[in-house]
This record gives structure tokens, C-alpha cells and sequence, in this order.
């Protein structure tokens, strides 16, 4: 198997570029082997990815179903991927959960399973789905499954976190004017790693900017399903104690800066900014209506499940898989200069 690591930086279109990968994809060793030279002998005869009813099985996974895009995205891929011919997606979700889902997925591989989505996951958790894919030679293909190449998964394709954190520092930093001296909050949630990386990135960026971190420390949210609830408290026990004390929040994904913007609309604030990370379809309300919500980095998760396909659908029909496992993707910057012309794909009523 490739571990090359790609990273594409040529602005939000680039996210089209992925599907050249599928195109240039070559058959390998679906054991996940660390060799090139053994990937190709284990190939040898693989003429396709599908079982031998004819069916490509696919058991797709995620812990973060209780977070709007965890859920979104995955819901996505399911009807997506049902629709298509020859293929049956079945999902399996938990809310952080990781033993149940490895006992639900390893139980899937068991039953035939012929390829595995593993949908934001923490890579740390998922050792028990890994040793029954390898030893049934099932491939892992993953949406956001970590930071850095892994030769777990087979390809996993996420959103460059350095950017993320860049360019929503950089919108905090025209909101208020600056960013020495000022007073800003971090909201983030370690047990995300994409989250985790991203938070402590945009932490760093604010204290070597000059910023001051409200409270000392970045707040972290203990559960993203309730993460709004959480980042709401938050900022209003600050304000409360702190009352001329905050300046901003960086909150590391768009629900807890909804959360965030709500306690300061309730503290009568119009002199507080947010950025978040998602663009919500209600993010972009908010930034629209001109509230604290000031900026949040789109991640086209529904375009992200296009090319997953793309790669899977290649492996369905040839056993081929993709040459890069590690594949990072730009974001892009909403707020009120392009927010109009803005179409979000996350949170959207149907």
C-alpha cells in the first residue's frame, strides 16, 4: 500500500483534484501490508472488491453521530451509497462509544463485510476494527480519521488543520481590530483529534499574536453532542464574573460557537466576536444577520463523500485503491464579505 502523503493548498476547488487519485488508483493489498512488494502478491487475482453474491458491502461507522456534521455526513454517504448499483451501505453509530462500536463492526466483517467508512473517528479507539479488517482483508476507508498518515486506512480524507486554524484566527484578528492585548476564549475538545490539533493550533497562534486567554486556559467541552450547552455556560459564567473581560471566542467547531454567540446575544453584547468551524446553514444565518457570529470555516463534508465514493466505487469494481492515504483538503473562510453568495451543504432543511 502507498503512504504518500498529499496536500492540496490550491484554494477550495482543489477538492475536485481528488478524484484524479481514484483515476491513477492501482490494485494492492487490501491486509493493509506496509509493502509495496507484498500488496501487489496479496492482489494477485483480486479482479474486484465485491463478495461473491455480487454485493459490495460496506459497514460504515461513526462515534460522532450526536454532532451535526458527524451525523450530516454520514447520513450522506448511506443514501448515497445505497443508491448506487450493487452496492449495501449499512450504518452503525454510538454516541463516543467505541466498544460498542467495535463489537458491532467487527461483527459486520464477520458477516461478510467487503469494505469498511469509518466516519470521523479516533484512530486511538478503533485497534479492535483494524485487527479484524487486516485479518479479513478488508479495507478501511475513512472521512477525517486523524491528522497525519496512518497505514491503517486506506486513504482518509480530511480537512488541512493548520488552514482551519489560520484562517479563523485571521477572522478574529479583523473582527476585533487586532489581536495583542485582547481577551479571547478557546473552546475546544481534545478527544476529536482534528479538534484537538486545530484548537491547540489557533491557542498558540492567539498567545504568539499577544492575545490574553481568557481564564488561562482553553475551556474544553467534555461531550460535542452537548457542546452548544457547554460553550453557552461557558461564556456566560465568564461574562458574569468578567464582565468587560472578553473580547472573542475561537470555538473549534460550529456548534459550540453557536452555543458561544447565544450567551452573548442573552448578555445584551454586541462587541464580542465568534469563529467557528463548519459554516452551518445557521452559522451562516447568524453571520448574515450581522450577530457576534462573525466567521466560520466551510468544510464541504457532502463533496468529501462524493470523492470517498469515487475511491470506493473504483475498488468495487476493480479492487483498485488510491496511491495517497493521507489527503488534506483547504477550507474556506465565511463571513460577511462573501456570506451572501454563500450555499451551505451542512444543516440544511430538505
Amino acid at each position: 500500500m502507498r503512504t504518500r502523503s498529499s496536500t492540496l493548498r490550491a484554494g477550495v476547488a482543489g477538492i475536485g483534484l481528488i478524484a484524479l487519485a481514484a483515476a491513477a488508483g492501482c490494485s494492492v493489498d487490501t491486509g493493509m501490508g506496509t509493502s509495496d512488494d507484498s500488496a501487489a502478491e496479496g492482489a494477485a487475482g483480486k479482479s474486484d472488491g465485491m463478495g461473491d453474491d455480487g454485493v459490495f458491502t460496506v459497514a460504515a461507522f461513526t462515534a460522532g453521530y450526536a454532532v451535526p456534521g458527524g451525523k450530516l455526513t454520514l447520513d450522506d454517504f448511506v443514501e448515497k451509497g445505497n443508491e448506487l448499483e450493487g452496492w449495501e451501505v449499512t450504518l452503525y453509530t454510538s454516541t463516543f462509544d467505541y466498544d460498542k462500536l467495535n463489537s458491532d463492526v467487527q461483527a459486520a466483517i464477520t458477516q461478510g463485510a467487503d469494505a469498511i467508512l469509518a466516519g470521523f473517528p479516533d484512530p486511538r479507539q478503533i485497534t479492535p476494527i483494524v485487527q479484524a479488517a487486516q485479518d479479513a482483508d478488508v479495507p478501511i476507508f475513512s472521512i477525517d480519521g486523524g491528522v497525519e498518515a496512518n497505514p491503517d486506512l486506506i486513504t482518509n480524507i480530511t480537512f488541512d488543520q493548520q488552514q482551519l486554524a489560520e484562517i479563523t484566527v485571521g477572522g478574529l484578528d479583523e473582527a476585533m481590530g487586532g489581536l495583542d492585548g485582547k481577551d479571547v476564549m478557546v473552546i475546544g475538545h481534545d478527544p476529536h483529534i482534528g479538534i484537538q490539533k486545530r484548537s491547540q493550533l489557533a491557542f498558540d497562534m492567539l498567545e504568539d499574536a499577544g492575545a490574553n486567554i481568557a481564564g488561562g486556559e482553553m475551556k474544553q467541552a467534555l461531550d460535542p453532542g452537548t457542546g452548544r450547552t457547554e460553550a453557552l455556560n461557558f461564556v456566560t459564567d465568564y461574562l458574569q464574573a468578567n464582565p468587560d473581560g472578553l473580547d472573542g471566542v475561537w470555538a473549534g467547531w460550529d456548534d459550540a460557537a453557536l452555543g458561544v454567540t447565544q450567551a452573548i446575544e442573552e448578555a445584551g453584547r454586541d462587541d464580542i466576536f465568534v469563529t467557528g468551524v463548519d459554516a452551518l446553514a445557521e452559522t451562516a444565518e447568524k453571520i448574515e444577520a450581522g450577530s457576534p457570529m462573525y466567521a466560520s470555516a466551510a468544510q464541504d463534508w457532502p463533496s468529501v463523500v462524493d470523492e470517498m465514493i469515487t475511491h470506493m466505487e473504483e475498488y468495487r469494481t476493480n479492487a483498485a485503491l488510491p496511491e495517497e492515504n493521507f489527503i488534506e483538503i483547504p477550507a474556506e473562510l465565511i463571513d460577511p464579505s462573501n456570506v451572501a453568495d454563500f450555499e451551505p451543504t451542512l444543516g440544511v432543511n430538505e
